[in-house]
C-alpha cells in the first residue's frame, strides 16, 4: 500500500497536470472556466480523499499491530505469571519441605544431642563400673594373699610370742641372781635385751673377771654392778659421751647403791684416724688407766655417729685387755655390726661365737697362737 506522502505527490502531480490541460481548453474555450475549476479541483478532492482512505487504513493497521502485540503480550505476561505462579508454588513447596526438613534435622540434632549424652553417660557410667570392678578385682586379689598374709601374720606373731617368752626366761634367771635395792630399769628398747645380758652374767658368773668395761652405759651397768658386787673384788667401768645419759646413769648407779662397783665416766666423742679413715670415737684420755679387762661390752657409740661407728673399740681397747678377755657386741644382726665383726677377725685374729639373741650378739676371744 502506497503511503500517504506518495499519494500526496501523485496527487498534486496529477491536480498540477489536470490544472494545466484545463488552462489550455479554458484558453481554446473548449471548457467553461466554472467548469474548468470544479474539474480541477476533483482530482485535489479524489488524492484527498484517497489519502484520507489510505491514512485511516494506515491508522487502522498500526493500531491492529499494536493490538496483535498487545495481545501477544498479554498471553506472553499471563505465561509469565502461570509460570511466576507455578515457581511460587515450587517454592513455597521446596520451602515447605526445607522446613520440614530443618525441624527433622533439629529433631534429628536434638535426638544426636541426646544420644551423645546418653553415650556420654553410658561412658562415664561404663568407666565407673570398670572402676568398682577393677575395685572389687583388687579386692579379690588381696582377699587371695589373705591366707598367706595370715600366715605371715601368725608366724610373725609366734615369733613374737617366742621371742617374750624367751625374755621373760631370762629376765626370771637374771632376776633370781640378785637382791636390788631399788627398782630396776626397763630392758629391751635402747637397753640391753634380757637374753643378751644372761650371756654377759653367765660369763661373769664362769669366769669372775676384775674389769668390765662398757662401751656405752644403762640399765646393764646396774645388773653388771650387782653381779660383780656378788662376786666381790671387781669393779664395771662405763664410757659415756652423753652428758644427759651421763647424769641419768649415775643417778640410776647411785639409787641401787652400786656407785663403789660401778664408774660412769665421762668420755666425749672424738676424731679417731686410722689407715685415711676417721672415726667418732670416745676420748682416749677415758681409757688411760684401763688394764687387763676381763669382758668388754660394745654397746656404744649409737650408729648415728657415723659408720662402723663401733669398730675403733678393739683398736683401741685390745691393748689393755687380758689374755683371756671376752668381747660382746651387741645388735650384732645390723649389716653394719656384721662388717664391724669380720674386720675384727681379719685385722686382729680374734674368734668368733654367735649367739641368739633378740638384736643379735657376737662374742670374740683372741685365738690362741
Amino acid at each position: 500500500m502506497p503511503t500517504p506522502r506518495t499519494l500526496a505527490l501523485v496527487g498534486m502531480a496529477l491536480g498540477a497536470v489536470a490544472a494545466a490541460a484545463l488552462a489550455v481548453l479554458i484558453l481554446l474555450e473548449v471548457v467553461d472556466p466554472l467548469a474548468a475549476v470544479i474539474l480541477g479541483g476533483l482530482p485535489y478532492a479524489l488524492a484527498a480523499l484517497a489519502l484520507v482512505v489510505v491514512s485511516l487504513r494506515r491508522v487502522d493497521g498500526k493500531a491492529l499491530r499494536i493490538d496483535t502485540r498487545v495481545k501477544k503480550q498479554e498471553a506472553t505476561l499471563v505465561r509469565v505469571e502461570t509460570l511466576l505462579r507455578k515457581m511460587d508454588e515450587r517454592l513455597s513447596s521446596v520451602a515447605a519441605v526445607a522446613k520440614d526438613r530443618t525441624g527433622r534435622s533439629e529433631d534429628l540434632q536434638a535426638v544426636l544431642s541426646s544420644l551423645g549424652e546418653d553415650r556420654v553417660n553410658a561412658t562415664l557410667g561404663l568407666r565407673e563400673i570398670d572402676g568398682r570392678v577393677d575395685a572389687l578385682r583388687r579386692e579379690l586379689d588381696r582377699l587371695a594373699e589373705l591366707p598367706d598374709r595370715l600366715d605371715a601374720v601368725r608366724d610373725d606373731l609366734s615369733g613374737q610370742i617366742r621371742q617374750t617368752y624367751r625374755q621373760l626366761e631370762a629376765y626370771v634367771d637374771l632376776r633370781s641372781l640378785i637382791s636390788p635395792r631399788a627398782p630396776l630399769p626397763e630392758l629391751r628398747g635402747w637397753a640391753a635385751s634380757p637374753d643378751a645380758l644372761r650371756c654377759l652374767i653367765e660369763d661373769v658368773c664362769a669366769r669372775r673377771p676384775k674389769l668390765v668395761v662398757e662401751c656405752g652405759s644403762g640399765s646393764s651397768s646396774v645388773w653388771l654392778g650387782y653381779v660383780m658386787e656378788h662376786f666381790g673384788g671387781g669393779r664395771v667401768v662405763c664410757l659415756e659421751h652423753d652428758e644427759r645419759y651421763l647424769e641419768l646413769s649415775r643417778s640410776l648407779v647411785a639409787a641401787h647403791g652400786l656407785t663403789h662397783v660401778v664408774e660412769i665416766r665421762h668420755a666425749p666423742l672424738r676424731t679417731w684416724e686410722e689407715g685415711g679413715e676417721s672415726w667418732q670415737w670416745y676420748d682416749r684420755e677415758a681409757l688411760r688407766d684401763l688394764d687387763e679387762i676381763g669382758l668388754l661390752h660394745v654397746d656404744g657409740p649409737p650408729a648415728a655417729t657415723g659408720p662402723q661407728a663401733r669398730y675403733p673399740a678393739v683398736p683401741l681397747l685390745l691393748p689393755h685387755c687380758s689374755a683371756d678377755v671376752r668381747i660382746f657386741l651387741d645388735d650384732a644382726s645390723r649389716d653394719d655390726e656384721r662388717a664391724v665383726v669380720a674386720r675384727w677377725r681379719r685385722e686382729h685374729s680374734l674368734e668368733l661365737t654367735r649367739r641368739e639373741a633378740e638384736k643379735g650378739l657376737a662374742i670374740l676371744t683372741i685365738a690362741n697362737p
